[in-house]
């Protein structure tokens, strides 16, 4: 059926069915889908948009329409659909599937909260197109406020969301179709960041503290299947198993203490609630290993956990010092493992000078039967984890501090603390610099804090 081209838009009309009567009125009266027709060109709007087109206004079709034509124009078409579109007329959605799979995943930039966070723009910007998005940072902006108000975040939030949309726009301008860029201009660059809250690290983790969470790992090593009840206590137990015992039938023990038959039996006979039976976890071990490491190698948390055998050089580099040769063991971290290599490519290395953690490899190499795939500082058996929030958090809680980022106390704090201590050990900032693996000086220096001891005691020698 020919096209009836009454929306006074041109290469705008609609397919009307047979059993339409408003094939001469108002175009926007019917539900009839919109269709393009342009250079030849005649294709449904929802159908290559992959979205729903509002049969009953005009504008929502324009706007579609509009793309449609940029891509024709800008020879990224494809008849089966919008989303096959690589230019200027891609859709942000589209193009953020694009830079995971081809960038974000490449170098290693899946962490965290990444994924959370683009679905986050994608709800936002996914059917603008990078085109529209180019020429609106007013609109970007506009909507960053908004959804800080909506989702509570704190400016250093924003400024996350808003560096995300940066890099995002920044590739896009780099990546071509056809020698065009897909985007001409980076619409952020016409937004400011906010000044942010940031809670500054000047706690110390100092030798105390760390002897408390160095002790603390031994209560993690607690048995594992322990047993939890809201009606059930030990005293309760022991006195149903007497009363069993005694040759009470086990039917009305159960009534009276409110469970299954099923489970007073398995008390009864020993089966749970039987602290012989209990296995000792090994958590514990995995933490203090980690403490180690942490202190030690000033290792951040995501590169703790992917730190594998094969890294280790156990061939020994002998170091003299005071008069007195020492042993320390070199530890290659590939760029996929280092925040810093991700970016330069180049492979970082730590140090294991310290006697307790060179026992440590030494142990884990022998345990680990030489393996060269597992995880030093992951599971027991080698295995990898993806993260240990949670066991951090308990330790610091059992170790008696009081964490929390508003607190400026929490994992990260420790590697504060390892450049603080290497600053007091050598007085060589760039030798500071260099085991801290920071690119600029001025970041290591804000990881250098005094110890309160000597901040008080310089206060006293102003009497002098």
């Amino acid at each position: 059926m020919p096209p009836t081209p009454v929306s006074n838009v041109p290469g705008l009309h609609k397919h009307h069915s047979r059993a339409c009567s408003n094939k001469q009125g108002r175009p926007t009266s019917c539900a009839c889908p919109w269709y393009a027709l342009y250079k030849g060109i005649q294709k449904g709007l929802a159908e290559w948009s992959g979205q729903r087109v509002d049969p009953h206004k005009l504008r929502p079709a324009e706007i579609v329409l509009n793309r449609l034509k940029g891509a024709v124009d800008n020879r990224t078409y494809n008849a089966e659909g919008e989303q096959r579109s690589m230019g200027s007329g891609q859709r942000f959605r589209d193009f953020v599937k694009e830079w995971r799979t081809h960038y974000a995943e490449p170098h290693d930039l899946t962490a965290n909260s990444l994924a959370a966070m683009l679905d986050v723009l994608v709800e936002g910007f996914g059917q603008q197109t990078l085109e529209h998005l180019a020429g609106a940072p007013l609109q970007i902006e506009r909507w960053l406020n908004a959804a800080q108000k909506k989702r509570r975040w704190t400016d250093n939030t924003w400024n996350r969301y808003y560096e995300l949309l940066n890099t995002v726009f920044n590739r896009a301008i780099k990546w071509k179709t056809s020698g065009v860029s897909r985007m001409a201009v980076n619409p952020m660059a016409a937004i400011e960041k906010k000044t942010g809250t940031k809670k500054k690290f000047e706690t110390r983790l100092e030798e105390q503290a760390e002897q408390a969470l160095i002790a603390a790992c031994d209560q993690l090593n607690r048995p594992q299947h322990r047993p939890h009840s809201r009606l059930l206590t030990w005293e309760t137990v022991n006195k149903l198993r007497e009363r069993a015992a005694a040759g009470e039938q086990q039917s009305k023990l159960a009534a009276e203490y409110r469970i299954s038959r099923g489970l007073c039996c398995q008390i009864v006979k020993g089966e749970i609630w039987n602290p012989s039976k209990y296995r000792t976890g090994t958590k514990g071990d995995e933490m203090r290993r980690r403490v180690y490491a942490a202190f030690d190698l000033g290792l951040r948390h995501g590169e703790i956990v992917k730190v594998q055998l094969k890294h280790v050089d156990f061939k020994p580099i002998k170091v003299a010092i005071d008069d007195e040769v020492r042993d320390v063991l070199a530890i290659a971290l590939p760029p996929a493992v280092t925040k810093g290599g991700k970016t330069t490519g180049e492979m970082e290395y730590v140090y294991a000078g310290t006697e307790r953690l060179r026992l440590e490899l030494a142990k884990r190499r022998f345990a680990l039967k030489r393996d060269p795939e597992a995880y030093v500082f992951g599971t027991e058996t080698g295995r990898p984890v993806k993260s240990f929030k949670r066991m951090w958090r308990e330790l610091f809680k059992l170790a008696g501090l009081d964490y929390g980022r508003a607190k400026g106390l929490t994992w990260h704090t420790i590697r504060h603390e390892f450049v603080s201590r290497n600053i007091e050990n050598t007085g060589d900032p760039v030798v500071t610099q260099r085991l801290a693996r920071h690119k600029d000086g001025r970041t290591t220096q804000g990881y250098m804090h005094a110890r309160e001891s000597r901040v008080m005691a310089a206060v006293v020698r102003l009497n002098q």
